[in-house]
């Protein structure tokens, strides 16, 4: 088992805008992961916070006018 699975725990993304939702869910899908939508505007995935991190990073260069807050 690598160390990025180790450190894998279930994350909730927050979006301020739940117009952006989908997006971020399908761009998560794109890269592997199998993201959860628990609310309108939320989202859960089971991957490590640095992992997690570099993705939003990325979807949020693609969606400059989103917002994303992640929680552990």
């Amino acid at each position: 088992m690598s160390a990025a699975a180790d450190d894998a725990s279930t994350m909730r993304l927050v979006l301020r805008d739940a117009a952006h939702t989908d997006s971020l869910a399908a761009f998560l899908r794109s890269v592997g992961q199998r993201p959860v939508v628990a609310a309108p505007d939320e989202l859960e995935v089971d991957v490590g916070a640095a992992e997690l991190d570099i993705y939003v990073r990325v979807w949020q260069v693609l969606h400059p006018d989103a917002e994303v807050t992640v929680r552990a």
